[in-house]
């Protein structure tokens, strides 16, 4: 009952978007047994910047592709249709800011940042696979986009919060707001009928411990996208500057060294390709 009352005041406050058209009709296809491919194709190719996005996500160096991608016909077929249906809602996600100023940039920045990071640890630690964990890290921040839509002004004031008494950004929501931005991701998850996976990530990322699941999996990929989220922090991707935070290498079974190596391997790619994958 408590939890219907929040949800209520949240959906006065907050409008909780429904997922962009061309994700929509994509979503539809995969799941139409009888649908083309060259159908798939045409949707997808025929929005230019939804398109470009897809194969900028594609071709980054963290997927682990053999060879580059180059048109979506290649996408469909390397990729399969399982993880184009996840790349398609996380690529969709650029599409949900009403405006896209240096903030928004800094939000989908971080999003980007955090997907490269989660794919790296992926593959180090075996612990999930690389392009599951990718888009996982893209879609975990769904909320804040969405919270930035309906109150502008006031996001950007408590991400200066954060900034100036260097509190962790949910704690800072909690106490404006009187929800965060998990809430929001999780109502998000909700109506777009997204995987329970992406749905647990998304309202999950920075619990720690763990909520007891019987799949381990899950416990796995959230904390992958936590510990990828602080290394971010730390490093200060998608952020006015860097905001120092301890960072939980042990849920992954690594060491301070381990997580030094890969912060450190992280940074230098991340660099080389941001302008490649944030243009």
């Amino acid at each position: 009952m408590q939890e219907e009352i929040i949800e209520r005041i949240i959906l006065k406050t907050v409008d909780i978007p429904s997922l962009p058209p061309i994700a929509m009709k994509v979503m539809g296809l995969i799941q139409d047994d009888y649908a083309s491919l060259k159908t798939l194709e045409d949707i997808i190719s025929r929005d230019q910047g939804f398109a470009t996005r897809l194969l900028r996500i594609a071709n980054s160096p963290y997927y682990g592709r053999d060879r580059k991608i180059e048109d979506i016909p290649q996408a469909i077929l390397l990729i399969g249709f399982e993880t184009l249906k996840s790349l398609v809602i996380a690529t969709s996600l650029k599409d949900l800011h009403r405006n896209f100023g240096v903030f928004e940039q800094r939000l989908w920045e971080h999003s980007l940042g955090v997907a490269l990071c989660s794919s790296l640890l992926a593959m180090v630690t075996r612990l999930a696979t690389s392009d599951e964990a990718l888009v996982c890290g893209l879609i975990h921040d769904v909320g804040k986009t969405v919270i930035n839509n309906a109150m502008p002004e006031m996001y950007m004031q408590i991400y200066e919060k954060m900034y100036e008494e260097h509190r962790p950004i949910i704690e800072i929501e909690n106490e404006v707001l009187g929800f965060n931005h998990t809430i929001i991701g999780s109502l998000i998850a909700k109506k777009w009928k997204l995987p329970e996976k992406l749905e647990v990530v998304i309202t999950h990322h920075h619990t720690y411990p763990y909520p007891a699941y019987e799949d381990q999996a899950f416990a796995d990929i959230c904390n992958i996208v936590r510990v990828a989220d602080q290394i971010c922090l730390n490093l200060g991707i998608g952020l006015k500057e860097p905001f120092e935070t301890t960072i939980d290498y042990e849920s992954l079974g690594m060491t301070e060294d381990n997580i030094t190596e890969v912060a450190g391997l992280f940074k230098i790619k991340f660099e080389q390709q941001k302008e490649f994958l944030l243009g």
